[in-house]
């Protein structure tokens, strides 16, 4: 759906659609150079601002050092003085007092010096001028002091003493080149030193004081109020070694602000100097700046504007002209070619125009032409169309093969009448139920539609598969399955065509086939090895019972040669059994009852049964029918696989047969307890074996399989569980072909 704002702007005229994006490119460039002009500026003038207040902060460290090395010389004046060295060797505080007071009172009156004291080795506090009642105590706090004792030389800077953070210059003092203390001479670092510095300069200073680690206080300000404080004071532990320039922080868009550290004369921060500057000098400047600078870039949109107006309507001119003529060869009344044109892009335009003009004109012949001839070509068309879908149609109804087309959906759209005909369900019933296929062709659930079909609809894929499918009648029919997807135009799947041809026939005899075969190349080898061991079986015999013979009754080989005699007649029992597996059988068909055959075999190993208390369970439906074969091969096949199955159980234990109809197939399961069977002995089921049962009987378990397949049946065995299996004895219905 289209938006209506959207559409109004594409409706709106060429000249409005020439203006509004130059004039937006315009607006845009000169408002993007006006915002580059003024950013470029006021960087300028932060820059400048920077350089500006970063000198007040230099300027105070110099203040501070000058004051440090006026400290440093007055001390240096007064240590060099004899009388000093003199008096303070001999400790005389008195006349020390007396000597240096006038001096004192003169430097605090002239220089502003504060702090005027004298110390002795090892660092204990002798005189102090300012304040001389106070004298005595080890300066073990005072660290400059002790390292002039230790290293005999000047130490100046800023440090902290009784009587606060001062600027102090302590010089060794010496009489006869011997240490005999120290002379200090500190200036004040107040409130008084700030407001001397903001009358020179004009600029407000605030100084914090250190108290720990990143931890610090307000210690003096020339700032009238406290709130005037333009940042956080948690921002003042943020800053270690070098100075931090804050233009116009939050709260105080008037000010530029530098905050720097202050070191002791060893380099430790003891403090931080805020330098507080007024810029709205500055600020006026930037809003005029920023005034003109919007002037001028109105006054260049206001240029563009009347300059791309006159381009555009120069542009839009012949092009308004161009079109009503177009109007007029559209609406069929213009006749007459346009006038050239210069050979620009107009004028190619023009002649496009001519050119479709002619063609129109043809067209439009062409067009009545048709028009004349167009009902019988309709007509002609429809009777080709009727008889290509009378071929299709009979084609598909007749062909021998199952045809559907399946929709992404899972609906069945189509399928032909063989459908119908092959597996019993109507069309009603395939394309009303749009789980039909999933369920009843491919054999899967609704929830497992996602493994059904995969690669046609995800991938677009053919696949070709042999599919078993259960007709409406239950029985089971083998399909050959070749599906072909068909997309649409953006490749997505829409729907299947596909074909499937009946194999069942073909499959049973595929199996028959394969089964005559493998009891063919049996008997050939059983055959040949056969008869390559019957004559030396013949002889060793013969001469086993000879020897036999000719041994006296009480004679201990007797036995012996007796043991080989009963082995080598067990394996001419093998023999003769294997021969007569492979031996070819002639049947003679009838009508055979199974229930009846299988109840007949029962009877006869009824003894054996009743002596080992079997368990015995039938199931012989009555309504099985009856099937076409040799009655008495039969019955010799099932009574030696009864009797094995009888032999091999435990007293006591379960025998279960039944009988049923399946596919066609009249299946027989015989299930029965049988220990100590291991997988060789499955694999091996049907190879010769002795009974225990009157002497050394074999039982003929190779000649039951080849009566069962003669018969064009098949057996299994298959497990159950550890020690119960189940043999499945498949035979047809229908009866046998060509026997």
């Amino acid at each position: 759906m289209k938006s209506p704002i959207l559409y109004g702007l594409r409706s709106i005229g060429l000249k409005w659609k020439l203006l509004i994006p130059f004039l937006l490119f315009s607006f845009i460039g000169t408002t993007t150079l006006v915002y580059i002009g003024l950013s470029s500026q006021q960087e300028l003038i932060k820059k400048e601002e920077k350089k500006e207040i970063l000198q007040f902060y230099h300027l105070f460290l110099t203040v501070l050092d000058h004051k440090k090395e006026q400290a440093l010389s007055l001390a240096t004046v007064i240590a060099a003085n004899p009388q000093v060295q003199r008096l303070l060797s001999e400790k005389d505080r008195v006349a020390l007092y007396e000597l240096l007071l006038p001096l004192y009172r003169q430097l605090k009156n002239d220089f502003g010096i504060d702090q005027f004291h004298f110390h002795i080795p090892p660092g204990k506090s002798f005189l102090r001028l300012h304040l001389p009642e106070k004298f005595g105590e080890m300066m073990v706090y005072r660290k400059a002091v002790i390292d002039t004792m230790r290293t005999r030389r000047p130490v100046g800077g800023l440090e902290w003493g009784i009587s606060g953070l001062g600027l102090r210059g302590i010089v060794p003092v010496f009489h006869k080149d011997i240490l005999t203390g120290s002379i200090e001479i500190g200036f004040p670092f107040g409130k008084l030193f700030l407001d001397d510095l903001k009358e020179k300069w004009g600029v407000d200073f605030t100084v914090y004081e250190k108290k720990g680690e990143g931890l610090y206080t307000q210690l003096i300000t020339t700032l009238k109020r406290a709130n005037e404080l333009s940042h956080d004071p948690h921002f003042l532990d943020t800053i270690v070694d070098r100075p931090v320039i804050l233009i116009a922080p939050d709260g105080a868009p008037e000010k530029s602000i530098v905050l720097g550290p202050i070191k002791d004369y060893y380099g430790q921060v003891v403090a931080l100097v805020e330098a507080n500057v007024d810029r709205s000098v500055i600020i006026k400047r930037l809003s005029d700046t920023r005034i003109l600078m919007l002037l001028v870039g109105l006054a260049g949109i206001f240029v563009s504007f009347v300059l791309i107006w006159a381009v555009a309507s120069l542009f839009v001119r012949p092009i308004k002209e161009i079109v009503i003529e177009a109007r007029e060869i559209a609406e069929g009344k213009r006749k007459s070619s346009l006038h050239q044109r210069p050979d620009d892009e107009i004028g190619m335009l023009t002649r496009s125009l001519n050119i479709m003009l002619e063609s129109l004109k043809q067209r439009r012949l062409q067009v009545q032409e048709y028009a004349r001839t167009l009902e019988t070509r309709v007509q002609e068309r429809t009777a080709d169309l009727v008889a290509s879908e009378e071929k299709y149609r009979t084609l598909v109804d007749k062909l021998p093969l199952i045809v559907y087309r399946i929709l992404n959906d899972g609906t069945t759209e189509f399928i032909n009448p063989c459908f119908t005909h092959t597996l019993g369900f109507t069309p009603e019933e395939v394309v009303g139920n749009k789980r039909f296929w999933l369920e009843k062709i491919c054999g899967a659930k609704w929830t497992q539609d996602k493994e059904v079909l995969n690669g046609c609809w995800e991938y677009s894929k053919d696949f070709r598969i042999e599919r078993v499918v259960r007709d409406k009648q239950g029985h089971l029919l083998t399909f050959i399955d070749q599906a072909i997807p068909r997309q649409n135009r953006q490749g997505e799947t829409k729907w299947i065509d596909g074909i499937m041809l009946d194999i069942t026939e073909l499959k049973q005899l595929q199996e028959r086939a394969i089964r005559t075969e493998e009891i063919k190349v049996l008997g050939e080898i059983s055959s040949r090895f056969a008869h390559e061991i019957r004559n030396p079986l013949a002889t060793a015999g013969g001469f086993a019972r000879r020897l036999r013979d000719a041994l006296p009754e009480d004679d201990a080989q007797r036995n012996i040669a007796n043991i080989i005699v009963e082995e080598i007649s067990r394996l001419e029992d093998i023999l003769h059994i294997i021969l007569s597996s492979i031996e070819p059988l002639t049947l003679s068909l009838s009508e055979v009852n199974l229930p009846s055959l299988l109840q007949s075999c029962l009877r006869h190993l009824e003894e054996d049964i009743d002596a080992k208390k079997l368990n015995l369970v039938e199931s012989f439906p009555r309504s099985l029918p009856d099937i076409q074969g040799d009655e008495g091969l039969l019955t010799r096949a099932f009574e030696n696989l009864l009797e094995n199955a009888v032999i091999s159980m435990p007293e006591g234990a379960k025998l279960s047969i039944s009988a049923s109809q399946e596919n066609g197939q009249l299946v027989t399961i015989i299930r029965h307890r049988a220990e100590g069977l291991s997988e060789d002995d499955l694999e091996q089921f049907f190879f010769p074996r002795f009974t225990s049962k009157g002497g050394s009987a074999v039982l003929e378990l190779p000649l039951a399989k080849v009566i069962i397949h003669r018969h064009g049946g098949k057996i299994d065995v298959i497990r159950e569980h550890e020690n119960d299996i189940h043999l499945r004895i498949e035979l047809p219905v229908q009866g046998l072909r060509n026997p």
